[in-house]
């Protein structure tokens, strides 16, 4: 009989160990993800773990702090310096951004402005600016277009 009870007390014994061990590995997850993988990172060798933490080689290119190549601004930054230097010079906020392009040595935007606001917004008359900055974002020009009262379509 001894031995009967010693083998019915093992099954509760493992499941004990089991409920303890779940217990472990939920404390675990509550930790943040470093704290967790700690005790696994331990196993790798030191070559593993310096070589996940290196960055990857960037290209040769030359970047600005704006992150374009070739000593430019990018498009996005080009476009925002384009509606703010715009703003400043002719006191009027564009309305929206038509296009944008780059021709040989000069970022070309063209903005859409609101010239004049009219009751019903329909009877608004707008107007296109082509805005040109240089490489670095500065503005060079910019130029009225074309102009037209919103809604009408174009012939």
């Amino acid at each position: 009989m001894s031995d009967q009870a010693s083998t019915e007390e093992k099954p509760a014994d493992d499941k004990k160990v089991s409920a303890d061990r779940q217990a472990e590995q939920g404390s675990d997850e509550k930790r943040s993800p470093r704290q967790a993988s700690s005790g696994a990172s331990s196993h790798r060798s030191s070559s593993a773990e310096s070589s996940s933490r290196t960055r990857p080689t960037r290209s040769k290119t030359k970047e600005t702090k704006n992150g374009a190549a070739g000593g430019r601004v990018s498009a996005v930054h080009a476009v925002k310096k384009a509606v703010e230097q715009f703003s400043t010079l002719s006191g009027r906020a564009p309305e929206s951004v038509v296009g944008t392009r780059w021709d040989e040595d000069h970022w070309a935007v063209r903005l859409e402005v609101v010239e004049s606001r009219r009751i019903p917004d329909t009877a608004d008359l707008l107007a296109e600016y082509d805005v040109e900055l240089d490489a670095q974002g500065e503005l060079l020009s910019y130029s009225r277009q074309d102009r037209y009262v919103r809604g009408r379509p174009t012939e």
